[in-house]
């Protein structure tokens, strides 16, 4: 009974993690290591604490990067977007009334309105309120800037904001095709989700889709179940002896976890 749990938890964790090792696999059949990437986010909060600066990051970025090793900020943010595009960075100044601050969201919504403006310039104006509201695209930057933002009508911040974000704006999923490539849409869009949680979030994401799961059609549930044990041990023929034995110790530390004893 007990050979037979162990065998059950060796194709569970090779169900769960035959994927991540078949793009993990280099050349030589052997499984990457980690190449000193991390999460943009954390990159670049890195450089904010370091350099001394608010950043706002767009929180739908997923990629990863290598840490910036340049010695001023805007050499170091242009490394980091480099390596994600089509992300970019802006310097951005706002409005300075009554000492409020805009929220990072309010900022990045307004950055990403005007990256997205195609008109040159354009002046709008409300009659009935007596305001105007307007817009002028690239006009030069002149070498006085920060020294005259507080005296301008209305006065500007003269401490910048910086701002990671990809200029387009993210849109809602529009599921297309076949039923089967709809499906592999959903999924896609899943993992993305997936990536941008907290560890605590994605724990109780899998929770609740592992509940959903368990109180699906039992037809469908079994089905899912037994494909995922023949793709598995598909997968683990194409390993090579060193992965199958990584596979084997991953399988005997999980039967340890969730059943005790040495699992043999």
């Amino acid at each position: 009974m007990k050979h037979t749990l162990w065998l059950v938890g060796l194709a569970t964790s090779l169900a769960l993690s035959g994927a991540q090792v078949s793009s993990g696999r280099t050349q030589r059949g052997t499984t990457q290591q980690d190449d000193g990437r991390v999460p943009l986010a954390q990159a670049v909060q890195e450089l904010a604490q370091k350099f001394k600066v608010q950043i706002v990051v767009d929180p739908e970025l997923t990629a990863r990067v290598k840490p910036a090793t340049a010695d001023t900020l805007e050499r170091a943010l242009d490394e980091l977007v480099a390596q994600a595009a089509p992300v970019v960075w802006r310097k951005v100044y706002t409005n300075k009334l009554l000492g409020v601050e805009p929220k990072p969201e309010q900022i990045l919504s307004a950055v990403r309105a005007l990256m997205n403006i195609e008109l040159g310039g354009v002046i709008m104006v409300n009659p009935r309120a007596a305001t105007l509201s307007s817009f002028v695209a690239n006009y030069p930057t002149p070498p006085d800037l920060e020294s005259s933002l507080e005296q301008m009508q209305p006065p500007f911040n003269a401490k910048p904001v910086y701002v990671v974000f990809n200029p387009r704006a993210p849109q809602q999923l529009q599921l297309r095709g076949t039923r089967l490539e709809q499906f592999s849409q959903l999924q896609r869009q899943m993992l993305e989700l997936l990536s941008r949680m907290t560890p605590e979030e994605r724990s109780q994401a899998i929770q609740a889709g592992f509940q959903m799961w368990m109180n699906a059609d039992p037809a469908i549930r079994n089905q899912m179940l037994f494909e995922g044990m023949r793709l598995s041990f598909e997968y683990w023929n194409t390993l090579s002896p060193e992965q199958q034995r990584e596979m084997i110790e991953m399988g005997r530390r999980f039967f340890e976890q969730y059943f005790g004893g040495g699992g043999y």
